[in-house]
């Protein structure tokens, strides 16, 4: 165990929500709005696992109220730093320095 109810399996969740979530939302983009059958399979599966593994850390014990704030965190950056190379977007620095702050501030809010 690493921390108090915080255990390698619940990381590795964790971590499988987080890249569904990230991977998932890049692939709608590939999708055509899902005109595309193999993108849209692939996007569809991607979100299933993620969605299946938050289950199973629910079910698990872990708070709802603690793993959603955390991946709003999470997810918005990710998205955000590998839609530039994969979609061709932008990065804007203040808008990234604006989601992590609010990102911090979320995080924060759900140790409160």
């Amino acid at each position: 165990m690493i921390a108090e109810g915080l255990t390698l399996r619940v990381i590795v969740l964790f971590v499988i929500v987080a890249l569904g979530q990230v991977g998932g939302s890049i692939m709608l983009g590939y999708t055509a709005a899902f005109t595309r059958p193999a993108w849209s399979i692939a996007c569809a599966l991607t979100y299933a696992v993620s969605l299946y593994s938050l289950a199973v850390l629910l079910r698990g014990g872990a708070p709802l109220s603690l793993l959603m704030p955390l991946l709003a965190a999470t997810v918005p950056l990710a998205a955000m730093l590998l839609a530039g190379p994969l979609l061709g977007e932008t990065i804007s620095w203040p808008r990234m320095g604006l989601l992590t702050l609010a990102c911090g501030i979320v995080a924060w809010a759900s140790t409160v």
